[in-house]
């Protein structure tokens, strides 16, 4: 018996439903999407599509990367409180670090660091919203940078950061504001990047050391400031003699926003805004050269963006700017598509009405960002589900940390 064969058509279609384009596209970076955009008039107005702009948020919040997973990715809330203590003298607070898990964050584990504050002294700031391998680095919070020290909660590795040679001149005093700890993947090297600042002695501190202004070595002594990295393979401190744009360095370091991201330091000031506009710095800590990145001007017409508070945050390994109007009480986020492009910023996120915020801090995990409300408490406001929790920690130094490496197995976690 004889089968029938029904012959099979040999055209093949080049149309790709519209669903399955936005959702392949869906999954792009910004900087893939931007170029992209002039392949037909459809994808030039994917930025203006609901329907794209719905899954594309939901990528940006959800995707998970391969350094970002849950079992690996943890929070440390560094809370400063106010103490009155004969064994902080000269401070009015002291540090405090947290392990903070849970759906509503309500398991807040406090562990002991004696480690950095026998070098550190009892008030600390955290260089960076993110550890690296596991690793933090810690400096002193009150003005001067100079004690530095890495420092793994997990195995307990310990290391101080020697002083640069810079220090080592009598004649001149020293001011140093690290601006950035990073790995150096080439080398496997981490490394530390900091400003250094020279002033001039005065007559009481020539006299309790000694000297006098007429000595030949202080009169030509250099006070020309310069950057200097740190390299903990080799152990040595090197001037970097590259030109790196200077943001304002701020009077105390907590507002100097700082953060490592696929192997540059990012780093800028608390964003004030000026006729040239602002920009953050980005630095690749492996080829030892820097970039600088405009900030955006045009958020939105409707209110006086001098006036609002801004922050640049790691928003699921996207660089994101956070910014909030107190006029109208709202939060627009933008994300970065490609670093030194001003025009490569893309807003994706514009929530309101959130009248009880007073500044944003940090972003988390998942569309979470932490906030610190009017009445000076720390909340957690997730952008999908647009729900408000409370943390119940008040204070004006707040610092959260993501840490990338499970805490279960940190030595000395105390309730």
């Amino acid at each position: 018996m004889e089968k029938s064969v029904t012959p099979k058509s040999n055209k093949v279609s080049n149309h790709i439903p519209d669903d399955a384009s936005l959702s392949i596209l869906s999954k792009l970076s910004i900087k893939s999407l931007k170029r992209f955009q002039c392949v037909c008039k459809q994808w030039s107005m994917l930025f203006q599509n609901p329907y794209f702009m719905n899954i594309y948020r939901n990528h940006i919040i959800h995707t998970n990367h391969s350094d970002y997973h849950d079992d690996e990715v943890s929070l440390i809330l560094h809370h400063a409180i106010e103490v009155n203590s004969s064994d902080t003298p000269g401070h009015g607070c002291r540090s405090n670090l947290y392990f903070v898990s849970g759906d509503r964050f309500e398991n807040m584990l406090k562990f002991d660091f004696s480690l950095p504050f026998q070098v550190l002294g009892p008030v600390i700031t955290i260089i960076g919203s993110t550890s690296i391998n596991g690793t933090l680095c810690l400096s002193t919070f009150f003005n001067d940078e100079k004690h530095v020290v890495l420092w793994n909660p997990a195995t307990d590795e310990f290391n101080v950061i020697p002083p640069s040679p810079v220090e080592s001149s009598p004649y001149r005093s020293v001011v140093a504001s690290v601006h950035g700890f990073g790995y150096d993947q080439l080398n496997d090297d981490y490394k530390v990047i900091r400003y250094v600042e020279f002033n001039s002695l005065t007559c009481d501190e020539l006299y309790f050391r000694g000297m006098s202004w007429k000595d030949p070595l202080f009169r030509n002594v250099s006070l020309e400031p310069l950057w200097e990295i740190y390299s903990l393979k080799s152990s040595t401190w090197k001037k970097l003699d590259v030109d790196i744009p200077m943001v304002f360095c701020p009077e105390t370091s907590n507002v100097l926003i700082r953060f490592y991201l696929d192997g540059m330091c990012h780093w800028c000031d608390k964003i004030e805004i000026d006729n040239d506009g602002s920009y953050f710095v980005s630095f690749d800590v492996s080829n030892e050269v820097s970039f600088t990145t405009p900030l955006p001007l045009d958020i939105d017409d409707t209110f006086d963006l001098r006036s609002a508070k801004r922050r640049l945050v790691i928003l699921n390994e996207s660089i994101g700017l956070i910014t909030y109007s107190q006029e109208m009480n709202t939060l627009h986020i933008s994300v970065l598509g490609e670093i030194g492009v001003k025009e490569s910023w893309t807003k994706l996120f514009i929530i309101g009405s959130l009248s009880f915020v007073d500044y944003p801090v940090e972003a988390g995990r998942n569309g979470d960002l932490f906030l610190v409300k009017k009445d000076g408490e720390l909340a957690c406001f997730n952008l999908v589900t647009q729900m408000v929790m409370e943390l119940g920690v008040v204070g004006s130094m707040i610092q959260m940390v993501i840490y990338k490496r499970s805490l279960l197995s940190i030595r000395g976690i105390n309730k």
